[in-house]
């Protein structure tokens, strides 16, 4: 295989977007020897997109088996990339499910049929584990998930990128992608205000890869292709540990006593992280919020916390011992499609041109696994997984009659 890979011709992808997924996928390339040129809209590192912060969440367990599959490989680059790195990436502290009855049985088959770990926990037995879940009936853990460093994890991306060769641009924006006669693609690109870069140029790729995020309708859609992307602005909420009477023990949110969650009901979908990042407060988000021009983010809707009236409450129930109002609020775009699942393909006309987007809140964890996929599409490759799950055509919306 490393000989095939040897006698395939070296191509220039150009990367455009240099959040998690863009990388990934430079980061790949690279690996297979191909030439990468990576292209960001804004100075790097930023928290204007989707990737930035300090912790997410990673984990098997999915209510999709396709998703839990491509779990299975993400897992074991993200450990290469640690090993590569020599930084602690990962810390794995589990994850649990909570909440309703359908949703724990459903998480309870995908984990069981693909054969991965877990654990049911139910009174005493939960209580014992994670004392700060104790007022939760039931849960089904996934004792192998946990936390991924994501800042850590975006720094070691561009070292290796830059150790393999790749080169990074930023404060460029692409502001056309035009196929050419000869079957290479033509960029355009203008700088973002800094004098060396305010000039238009281009650049000529043998394959482009879009990782824009948030910012793919826009591309795309310069590329005839109406996809049904809404971005969202997400608030991500820390909550701080009670003082004095009724406190917490010590460590009793922390990683060894306490995992992350995903909470899911008729009405609600809410997750949780340990205390990590801010000493003394707990992630707790709402998987939600209002829609967004990802250029335009300071509306009034964007800064007042989505569903907080909510959130205060389900604090307030399950957990006693934080102070039922946010402490530190931060901003991060998903962006969303119809079914929550992310978009993987290429365009039906120019299919040197591929495109992840639609991320919809879970696709960090995929990162490097959506990453190989695409650097094997980009360099005229079978992908090594079907991808029909997750292919533009699935959404009747206008591309359907490209026949993507």
């Amino acid at each position: 295989a490393a000989a095939a890979q040897q006698q395939q011709r070296q191509q220039h992808v150009a990367v455009v977007g240099c959040g998690v997924n863009g990388l990934c996928t430079a980061w790949q390339l690279l690996e297979r020897g191909h030439r990468v040129t990576l292209l960001e809209q804004f100075p790097v590192p930023h928290s204007r997109g989707s990737s930035h912060g300090h912790s997410r969440i990673t984990r098997y367990a999915y209510k999709e088996a396709e998703y839990a599959r491509l779990m299975r490989r993400a897992f074991p680059l993200w450990s290469r990339l640690e090993s590569l790195s020599g930084q602690r990436l990962f810390i794995n502290c589990g994850m649990a499910s909570l909440g309703s009855g359908a949703y724990l049985r459903n998480i309870s088959e995908v984990l069981e049929s693909n054969s991965m770990p877990l654990e049911r926990l139910s009174g005493q037995s939960l209580a014992s584990r994670f004392p700060r879940l104790a007022g939760f009936r039931d849960c089904v853990l996934d004792p192998s998930a946990g936390i991924l460093l994501a800042d850590r994890c975006l720094q070691a991306l561009r070292s290796r990128v830059a150790q393999l060769g790749g080169r990074l641009r930023d404060c460029v924006r692409v502001t056309a992608i035009e196929p050419q006669p000869d079957g290479s693609v033509r960029l355009r690109l203008s700088g973002s205000g800094t004098a060396a870069a305010a000039s238009a140029e281009e650049l000529t790729a043998d394959s482009v890869v879009l990782a824009a995020g948030a910012w793919a309708g826009q591309l795309l859609s310069g590329l005839g292709l109406e996809l049904p992307l809404r971005p969202i602005g997400v608030t991500a909420m820390y909550w701080r540990l009670r003082r004095g009477e009724g406190a917490a023990e010590t460590g009793d949110f922390g990683p060894e006593k306490f995992p992350t969650f995903d909470y899911q009901d008729e009405d609600f979908h809410v997750y949780g992280l340990p205390e990590l990042e801010y000493p003394g407060m707990v992630k707790i988000c709402m998987h939600d919020g209002p829609d967004l021009d990802p250029d335009i983010r300071e509306t009034r809707e964007q800064r007042e916390p989505y569903y907080l009236p909510e959130l205060t409450d389900f604090v307030r129930r399950w957990f006693p011992h934080l102070v039922p109002e946010p402490a530190v609020t931060e901003k991060c775009i998903y962006t969303l499609t119809p079914d929550r699942g992310l978009i993987v393909d290429r365009h039906p006309k120019h299919r040197n041109i591929l495109f992840v987007c639609g991320c919809s809140g879970h696709g960090f964890k995929l990162g490097p696994v959506i990453g190989q996929l695409l650097s094997e599409m980009a360099t005229g490759q079978p992908p090594s997984e079907d991808l029909a799950f997750m292919s533009a055509g699935r959404f009747k919306h206008g591309v359907t009659s490209a026949k993507l």
